[in-house]
């Protein structure tokens, strides 16, 4: 009986040693490109520039400022760090949001001097990731700087996406209804955007919607023949983005990323114009690294709005892209068991070996322009920045089993060849969104 019990004490042992030992290994196998990275690079360290050293060429017109996590802090508070920047020094008039057109029209409206406050503006935003407290500091910083300068140097607050075409058509109606437009049928566009709809839009529907949208566009452009005020131009334009939400409805797979990235990049060239008329001509765009890139980031992306940009106005279209070694970002829970919406803080490490060299800064964060960096003198760093690397890149939806599958949320590219400078931090931490 002794003899019994003493093989199931070492039977047990090493069923437990296996265990530790296989738990370790795997923890070993997930995080060893962690472990890799969390080395001190002098070479990085020497050349990382603070924040208040960052300058833009005084020819760029569009700054794109990424963001690896829409979920978390420092991303969206670098928005407002960053636009204070360019605005101060550059010049900049315009901010230019990843939302749609017509969302942001009401967050424009507040910072000219309208009603409201810049909280519950954020809060009635489309998309969760800007219920935010770092979002409504951007609105009342711009509210306060219109207020202090004259009215040819305010700045306006302006959504360049196309995925949310509801508050578009509650801003028509209100037009048409200011404007004393009647007569004109609006049934399918309320079909369109009725949040109870469960079936899918039709060729038929997308026709008649079409048609709608058209008989509106020259209804407004009748009112206003001559010089156009600014709700009319949004009026327009706004007919124009729910025809581009229509086509995104019927693009298929890998087409739906190429429609969106190409329609956003439309707006923001439409923006640009706008601008060059209003104000300075120069624009920042806030967005996910992934479509401020100058690449995909992904097979299943085959043009960024980054790319676009780039090859339409060179060297005055700049990608500041971002990244982080460790931190948390707020995301809604992807599940195939609840269908109700859920939002979490996940604990995420990119390693990225460039990023972990925030440690050592004083600020934890610090910015390289790529640009500048010389394949002589900078070698190490130069041919570093120019070879693939680990980066984060995490997306609007999670779930616990991307920390197996660590492509889900980081991808292995040279940051040169996505950006032209990048800001990196250490440590992130998670938004807290009201929704």
């Amino acid at each position: 009986m002794k003899v019994l019990k003493k093989i199931c004490k070492v039977i047990l042992a090493i069923i437990l040693t296996i265990v530790l030992v296989g738990s370790l290994a795997a923890v070993i196998a997930l995080n060893y490109k962690t472990v890799l990275a969390s080395h001190k690079v002098k070479e990085v360290v020497a050349s990382a520039q603070k924040f208040d050293d960052i300058k833009i060429p005084e020819n760029v017109q569009i700054v794109g400022v990424g963001e690896a996590t829409h979920g978390s802090s420092e991303f969206q508070t670098l928005k407002l760090e960053m636009f204070k920047k360019l605005v101060e020094e550059n010049g900049f008039t315009a901010f230019a949001l990843e939302a749609d057109f017509a969302d942001c029209l009401e967050a424009n409206e507040f910072i000219q001097g309208g009603e409201g406050n810049a909280r519950d503006i954020v809060n009635n935003m489309s998309f969760k990731i800007y219920h935010t407290v770092e979002m409504a500091r951007i609105l009342d910083w711009m509210r306060e700087y219109n207020l202090s300068v004259p009215k040819e140097k305010s700045l306006r607050f302006y959504g360049f996406d196309m995925q949310n075409p509801g508050k578009g058509v509650e801003f028509l109606k209100k037009y048409m209804e200011a404007s004393g437009i009647t007569g004109i049928d609006m049934t399918s566009l309320d079909y369109f955007v009725d949040e109870e709809r469960t079936e899918k839009i039709t060729e038929e529907d997308a026709t008649k919607i079409g048609a709608e949208l058209s008989e509106i566009r020259k209804a407004v452009e009748a009112l206003n023949d001559s010089q156009q005020d600014f709700d009319t131009i949004c009026a327009i334009k706004i007919t124009e983005n729910i025809e581009s939400t229509v086509g995104y409805v019927f693009a298929e797979d890998l087409d739906m990323y190429a429609y969106r990235d190409k329609a956003m990049a439309d707006n923001v060239t439409w923006i640009l114009e706008l601008e060059k008329k209003l104000g300075s001509g120069k624009v920042m765009l806030a967005a996910h690294d992934g479509h401020i890139g100058k690449l995909p980031q992904s097979p299943m992306m085959p043009v960024t709005m980054g790319g676009i940009l780039k090859e339409k106005y060179g060297d005055d279209y700049y990608s500041l892209g971002t990244d982080f070694f460790k931190g948390k970002a707020n995301i809604s829970v992807l599940s195939i068991v609840s269908e109700e919406y859920q939002r979490k803080d996940y604990y995420v490490t990119t390693a990225d070996p460039i990023a972990y060299q925030a440690k050592y800064m004083k600020d934890k964060n610090f910015y390289l322009d790529f640009g500048s960096l010389s394949p002589e003198k900078d070698k190490k760093l130069y041919d570093l920045v120019h070879s693939p690397v680990s980066m984060g890149t995490v997306g609007e939806g999670f779930t616990g089993l991307y920390y197996i599958y660590h492509s889900a949320y980081r991808i292995e590219m040279a940051p040169a060849d996505l950006y032209d400078g990048m800001i990196y931090y250490y440590q992130v931490h998670a938004i807290v969104p009201q929704y």
